[in-house]
């Protein structure tokens, strides 16, 4: 029982670290595109069913499609951010690998076709 909850508790703690920014996000357009109906609903019964606008409709839409676009270039920008991140290390790595080359003892045996090892050595020699 005990741990079938820090099970749970580590899966939610894991998703929410991966997917925290886009969890975020997306509630947010959520939250937005809720706001700006009941904004748009709150307006029309002001107004009554007489006097409605078709240009009220047309803001509505825009409202929408501008939290859809800042939604998606968000996104856009995050991706770009975390690929250049991971360029960065991918450089950051290649350029310790070839300054460790030079220092390391062990580069000519990662070299080798054919690892040898002392008793490989005895063998051979008592052959001969």
């Amino acid at each position: 029982m005990i741990f079938k909850q820090a099970f749970r508790v580590a899966f939610v703690a894991l998703i929410w670290k991966q997917y925290k920014a886009a969890i975020v996000s997306t509630l947010l357009l959520l939250t937005y595109l809720f706001i700006v109906s009941s904004i748009h609903q709150d307006y029309l019964a002001a107004v009554g069913p007489n006097d409605i606008d078709k240009l009220s409709f047309i803001y509505k839409w825009a409202a929408y499609i501008l939290g859809f676009v800042a939604f998606f270039i968000f996104h856009i920008v995050r991706g770009r951010i975390k690929s250049s991140r991971v360029n960065t290390k991918d450089k950051i790595s290649e350029s310790r690998e070839l300054t460790h080359t030079d220092q390391d003892p062990f580069s000519d045996i990662r070299t080798r076709k054919k690892l040898r090892s002392r008793a490989d050595f005895l063998i051979n020699e008592k052959d001969d």
